[in-house]
């Protein structure tokens, strides 16, 4: 007999659907392995310091966290003061809970880096066995294994998964109180009202979509129970079902009512209401124009694989709701109904945040389990209907839900090879990917530098930051609770209180400026990093340089896989160039040079000597270790030739000969396109050509004739075929070629 066709499987006593053991089994190690994976990329660079981009935010809830400790407030505060803040500083453009999460951890924990991302991990961690949980409890196993391994292949989920902002929290809470929803129907036991009641008040206090979220769930509820659902999807246990709703609308109101009192108190209300008005400009816009916009942020996040099983599972998930009447059903759309508000209805956040769209990810999850719940009885129909035309109806029944696991995790390994990848480009890009074509720069040189400063002033001494330094909360979080001053003007005399110190960035200050502090102040330069103790008598510039090395494996794995390890050492070649630079005394160093670095200062040391013989075989002892170029422009620069080292932070060295001073605001830029998506990508290429280079540490008025300079060019490459070209520009036109008339940019880098 061919068995009936049935969407759903028979509860048991636990109100769990009934699925053989082997399944169970298979189902579970499934959800082990995903589990032991998302957990390890989660963990990966748990320890190591939080750097530029989008990671920077997380660096401001250890500040936070750390203010509300040392002030004893309830309110965030994101950066450090001097005396206890008031109200009117409070943040108050979301819910409070996550920094109370990490006020928590900290309290436990301490002043650590790891503090910044640690409640981010533990949940990611956690979030795989729940939807398992969710799609064991709905449908059966395998479609609860399908959701935790459609969950850990999407790029955007592995990519964001330590990252202590707003999603990954809102996705496990409210996975946690829909989960406490499905099973309390399922059983009417009223511990799972509790499981429900707990997820809904850590989502509530978490973001906002999660009020969506509550707003669905409480509309729907209100119609099955009470509206006439029941006859649609069947009797309820009246007094759990109403215990339920009320619960979930309780917490509702007087969790949004709490937050209004409290925000209209601090003065922030309209505030509130204006940053959600900026957020949602735009809207007017047709959503096919804003997703086209979007196209390569969707495909990188997603891929076109993932996208298209998405839209096929919503199509399942309401048919399903539909015929099987079964309410647990609505649980996958209830998550598409809150990600998709957000993503839509907030334009302009989704605009600027790559990671906006993440809860999605906990919608394909699901989706992914009722796919699996919906083919399993079609293939042990369509088995059953083959054994019977071949009269072999002895044999054992099939495993329906193995055997559709099975064919989902061909298109899921296949979501992987972009998802792993993508989840080192976030990394190397501090969660920004291609940045719609700007500079991305990790700050891991400075960080390192900044908590070498730290290590060097009282901790009463107030930090002042040149506008230059382009100021953010991991630079605030690195230099160890100080009160910290972004954008802070040159100063004309000492700084107020006892040790503070100013910091600029000579890669981003005009050389008037850098010109007057290296006139009147004592400068330490480490790298292109300037700082300056006011209180300290004029002294020439001292340079100090990063030695580099790569990561060991524990290190790569739970400090840095990204950024090479570095430490700072002083330098007799850089300080000699950097008073060279400045017209301050300098004395040639006698030692001989060890590095390509100090054989080019070597070689500058012997131009401006007038020694051209040994200027000659230091040039010619450099240009050999280098790939040639030799791109002479017409003003008189050359691109002498490139040095490409690999590691975990590859960099391009582009080595000038300069012909002399040029003229204020012309730069070597480095760009980059993509030609080809990657092998065995869905991906599109990246249409987006970026800039990836960054000003010389010397202003190009300083330039000396003869002079070989370094311009270093950290490569970030993104998925594809990637192409970088070189050229200098100067009041916003390209330079020409002197060699081929009309060309400007030159290929220096192509990698596959």
């Amino acid at each position: 007999m061919i068995p009936r066709l049935s969407l759903r499987l028979p509860q048991g006593s636990d109100g769990l659907p009934v699925a053989s053991a082997r399944e169970a089994r298979i189902a579970r190690a499934l959800v082990a392995l995903a589990t032991a994976w998302f957990f390890l990329v989660a963990a990966w660079e748990m320890f190591g310091p939080v750097l530029a981009g989008h990671w920077a935010s997380t660096a401001s809830m250890g500040i936070i966290a750390e203010n509300m400790l040392r002030w004893g407030i309830p309110g965030p505060v994101w950066e450090y003061t001097a005396s206890r803040p008031g109200p009117d500083l409070y943040y108050c453009h979301h819910p409070w809970g996550i920094f109370w999460v990490t006020a928590f951890f900290m309290k436990i924990v301490g002043r650590h880096d790891v503090v910044c991302r640690l409640a981010a991990i533990l949940l990611s961690a956690a979030t795989p066995p729940l939807l398992y949980a969710i799609g064991r409890s709905i449908w059966r196993p395998a479609a609860g294994a399908a959701a935790a391994v459609g969950f850990v292949v999407l790029p955007i989920t592995l990519a964001f998964a330590s990252f202590n902002a707003l999603e990954v929290p809102l996705v496990f809470w409210s996975l946690l109180a829909l989960y406490g929803w499905v099973r309390l129907v399922q059983t009417w036991r009223r511990r799972f009202l509790f499981v429900s009641a707990l997820g809904l008040f850590m989502a509530l206090h978490t973001d906002w979509p999660a009020f969506v979220l509550a707003g669905q769930w409480l509309g729907f509820g209100l119609v099955r129970g009470y509206l006439g659902g029941r006859r649609f999807f069947g009797p309820l246990h009246e007094r759990r079902y109403a215990e339920l709703w009320i619960t979930w609308a309780v917490l509702s109101v007087l969790t949004g009512v709490l937050y209004l009192v409290i925000f209209q108190k601090a003065g922030k209300l309209g505030d509130l209401l204006a940053i959600y008005g900026s957020r949602s400009s735009g809207n007017v816009t047709p959503l096919s124009a804003v997703l086209a916009s979007r196209r390569y942020w969707i495909e990188l996040s997603f891929t076109p694989i993932a996208i298209l099983l998405g839209k096929i599972a919503a199509v399942v998930c309401v048919l399903r709701l539909l015929v099987t009447r079964a309410e647990v059903e609505l649980a996958p759309l209830l998550v598409l109904g809150m990600a998709a508000f957000q993503y839509v209805v907030f334009k302009q956040g989704a605009d600027i945040h790559v990671f906006w769209p993440q809860p999605f990810g906990a919608y394909f999850a699901l989706g992914m389990g009722a796919l699996v719940a919906t083919l399993a009885p079609l293939v042990e129909r369509l088995v059953a209907r083959v054994r019977r035309a071949r009269q072999r109806p002895a044999e054992g029944a099939v495993e329906g839900g193995l055997v559709a696991l099975g064919i989902l995790l061909v298109p899921l390994v296949f979501v992987l090879r972009d998802g792993a990848p993508a989840a080192l480009y976030a990394r190397q890009t501090g969660g920004r990917f291609n940045e719609k074509g700007l500079v991305i720069d990790s700050d891991g040189d400075k960080t390192v530098f900044l908590r070498w400063l730290g290590g060097r002033i009282p901790p009463d001494a107030t930090v002042e930051l040149h506008e230059g330094m382009h100021a953010t909360w991991a630079q605030v979080w690195s230099l160890g609770g100080r009160v910290v001053k972004t954008n802070q003007p040159v100063p004309a005399g000492p700084l107020p209180g006892r040790g503070s110190v100013y910091v600029m960035d000579s890669r981003f200050a005009p050389d008037a400026q850098l010109a007057a502090v290296a006139k009147r102040f004592h400068v330490t330069a480490v790298g292109p990093f300037w700082m300056v103790f006011p209180r300290e008598p004029y002294a020439p510039i001292d340079a100090y340089v990063f030695e580099a090395r790569e990561p060991g494996a524990l290190a790569w794995m739970f400090v840095s896989a990204t950024e090479p390890v570095r430490t700072i050492v002083p330098d007799v070649f850089a300080t000699w160039e950097a008073r060279v630079h400045w017209d301050q005394e300098a004395t040639p160093p006698e030692a001989p040079p060890q590095t390509l670095e100090q054989k080019r200062i070597a070689h500058n040391v012997a131009v401006m000597q007038g020694d051209a013989a040994r200027a000659e075989a230091l040039f010619g002892e450099i240009t050999r270790a280098l790939r040639p170029i030799g791109a002479t422009y017409e003003e008189g620069p050359e691109i002498v030739g490139s040095l490409f080292q690999t590691g975990v932070r590859p960099r391009l060295d582009l080595f000038v000969r300069a012909s002399g001073p040029l003229a204020a605001g012309t730069v070597l830029s480095v760009r980059s396109r993509v030609t080809r998506r990657a092998t065995l990508s869905t991906t599109m290429p990246d249409p987006t050509t970026r800039d990836v280079g960054l000003p010389l540490g010397v202003p190009v008025e300083r330039m000396r004739k003869g002079f070989l300079y370094v311009d270093p060019v950290t490569i970030v490459k993104r998925p594809g075929v990637e192409v970088f070209h070189a050229a200098f520009v100067g009041r916003g036109k390209s330079m020409k070629l002197a060699r081929t008339p009309g060309v400007n940019a030159i290929e220096v880098l192509r990698l596959d």
